[in-house]
C-alpha cells in the first residue's frame, strides 16, 4: 500500500490495484459483497490485503 497516494486521494481505496470507492460501490450495486468477488468483478486480485478492511466497511455502509 502506498500511503502517500492514498492520502493524496481520499477516494483511492487500493493503491496496489488502483481501486476507488466508485469501483467498489459499483460492485456492491451489482450484488457483490465479498472482498475477493468485488476485486474480481474489476479483473483484479488481492495483493497486500491492506485495503480489505476499507472495502468491507464500504460493503457494511451500503
Amino acid at each position: 500500500m502506498n500511503e502517500d497516494r492514498k492520502l493524496a486521494d481520499a477516494t483511492l481505496v487500493c493503491t496496489c490495484n488502483d481501486l476507488y470507492i466508485c469501483d467498489i460501490v459499483e460492485a456492491i450495486d451489482t450484488g457483490e459483497v465479498d472482498y475477493r468477488e468485488i476485486l474480481a468483478l474489476h479483473g483484479l486480485q488481492p495483493r497486500c490485503g491492506e485495503c480489505r478492511p476499507h472495502v468491507e466497511a464500504l460493503v457494511s455502509e451500503h
